[in-house]
C-alpha cells in the first residue's frame, strides 16, 4: 500500500517518490493558502475600515477649514466636498503602508504558527514514509537517522515557502531543502533488503 501509517508495511522506491510528491504538493498548497489568508484575506477588512476612518476624518476637517475661509465670500459647497475628498483621499494613501504594516503584523504570528504546524505534520508523514522505505531495504543505523533529519530540514523548507518568498529570503535558504533531499536520496533508492529472508 503506497499510503499508509503502519510502519511495518514495506514502501518500493516509487512508493516513495509518489509519497514524496503528494505530500510535498499538499503542504506546499495548505502553507501558500494558510500564508496567504492570514498576510491578505484576513487583515484586508482591518486595512480598508482604517484607511476610509482617517480619509473621512482629513475630509471632514478640510471641508470644515475650506468652509471658515469662505466667511462672507459666496461659498461653493459641492467643490468645497469634491477638494475636501481628495484630501481624504491623499491622506488615506499617504499612510497605506503604516497601515498594512500594522494590519499584518497583527496576525503575522499566527501565519508562521499555522506554517509550524504544516512543517511538523509534513515531516511527520514523510518520516513514516520514509521509515516504510528503510525497512523495505532493510537499512537502520545513522543512515537512516541522516535520512530523517533530511525529511525535516526538507519538510521544513517547503511548508516555510511562502515566508521565506514574502521576505525575498528563498534563494536563501534553498540550500536547506537541497541538502535535505540529498541526505533522503540513499535511503529513498535504496535496492530492496534480504534481512528477513531467513525468516521466509
Amino acid at each position: 500500500m503506497t499510503f499508509s501509517l503502519d510502519l511495518t508495511k514495506p514502501l518500493s522506491r516509487v512508493g516513495f517518490l509518489v509519497n514524496l510528491l503528494f505530500l510535498s504538493v499538499v503542504f506546499s498548497g495548505l502553507s501558500w493558502l494558510s500564508f496567504g489568508y492570514m498576510t491578505h484575506s484576513l487583515p484586508h477588512g482591518a486595512i480598508l475600515a482604517e484607511e476610509q476612518a482617517i480619509a473621512q476624518k482629513a475630509q471632514d476637517q478640510a471641508f470644515t477649514k475650506a468652509k471658515a475661509a469662505a466667511k462672507g465670500k459666496v461659498f461653493d459647497e459641492k467643490a468645497a466636498l469634491a477638494e475636501a475628498k481628495k484630501a481624504g483621499l491623499e491622506a488615506a494613501e499617504k499612510k497605506h503602508e503604516e497601515i498594512h504594516h500594522h494590519a499584518v503584523g497583527g496576525w503575522a504570528p499566527f501565519a508562521v504558527f499555522l506554517l509550524i504546524i504544516s512543517a511538523i505534520f509534513f515531516a511527520g508523514f514523510l518520516s513514516i514514509a520514509l521509515q516504510r522505505r528503510a525497512n523495505e531495504a532493510a537499512k537502520n543505523g545513522l543512515l537512516v537517522f541522516i535520512a530523517h533529519v533530511g525529511a525535516w530540514a526538507l519538510a521544513t523548507f517547503i511548508a516555510f515557502e511562502p515566508f521565506l518568498s514574502h521576505h525575498g529570503l528563498t534563494k536563501a535558504w534553498s540550500v536547506v531543502g537541497i541538502l535535505g533531499l540529498v541526505l533522503i536520496v540513499p535511503i529513498a533508492i535504496a535496492g530492496e533488503g534480504y534481512a528477513d529472508d531467513h525468516g521466509h
